[in-house]
């Protein structure tokens, strides 16, 4: 009896989903056909008779089969493996995907508790260190780049979006209008998160005003319009911006989770 080590070529595209498909040619080196003659007819299939379970790999099939060449005698083996991810998707992919949401919270947090940027950048090294233990977990391949490294890129680089945005929003938390006067674009801002909201009780707040003042007619209504945004200030531009972002992150996490585990699958 005699024990053979061999490895083959892995695509990690899909880790841990992926199926993996390894060869092992056996040949008679030195000798040519006429002198050795391998051959495969009898069954075109590997004996799995003393085969082990393994914990890592469940055998889908196999197969054998003749190879002709000129000279020497080949015989092709064929195994198809197929990964068990029990281990990856409860200790790596559940916990990525819980950070991934929860650093989106950071924009619930509200802007005066001064905790926004240290529980960002918490989020972010807990995502840097996933990444450190999924990099040391594949193998070392540059032919094909894991769909689950691509995920928890995406899930950094959103990360450390998210802890400049929370420092810029601390920053223009502290202006005051009086020299820091709001200009268009965060009172457009301001608008979006309103209709966003959609609160009821800014519509009936509308309608009390126009019946008190008699307005009928549109170009009055946004008088009342410009007066509320006048008395409008930073806090406000960076609650709305939080709704925003918040929407706009959730998404975007939904998508991206959606999108490379459901090709992973």
């Amino acid at each position: 009896m005699q024990v053979l080590r061999s490895s083959c070529d892995v695509d990690i595209r899909y880790i841990p989903f992926d199926v993996q498909t390894c060869s092992l040619i056996f040949t008679a080196r030195g000798y040519l056909k006429s002198a050795v003659h391998l051959d495969s007819k009898l069954t075109d299939y590997i004996n799995l008779y003393e085969y082990t379970p393994n914990s890592m790999w469940d055998i889908q099939s196999t197969a054998a089969r003749n190879v002709n060449t000129t000279d020497l005698s080949e015989v092709l083996f064929e195994i198809k493996l197929k990964r068990k991810p029990a281990f990856y998707i409860i200790n790596i992919i559940v916990p990525i995907v819980l950070l991934s949401f929860l650093n989106i919270f950071a924009f619930v947090l509200p802007i005066m508790s001064g905790e926004r940027v240290s529980f960002s950048v918490t989020v972010f090294l807990s995502l840097a260190v996933f990444q450190t233990i999924v990099a040391s977990s594949l193998p070392k391949n540059s032919d094909s780049v894991s769909l689950l490294s691509v995920y928890l890129t995406l899930m950094t680089v959103l990360s450390t979006l998210t802890v400049v945005l929370c420092i810029l929003e601390a920053q223009l938390a502290t202006r005051n209008t009086t020299e820091h006067p709001i200009g268009n674009g965060f009172l457009t801002i301001y608008k979006l998160a309103n209709n966003l909201k959609c609160k009821t009780r800014r519509r009936a707040q509308m309608h009390k005003e126009l019946s008190e003042e008699g307005i009928k007619n549109a170009v009055n209504v946004e008088v009342i319009a410009a007066r509320r945004f006048r008395d409008v200030n930073w806090i406000d531009i960076v609650d709305s911006m939080d709704v925003l972002l918040f929407t706009l992150f959730t998404t975007f996490n939904i998508l991206s989770a959606v999108v490379i585990f459901a090709t992973e699958v």
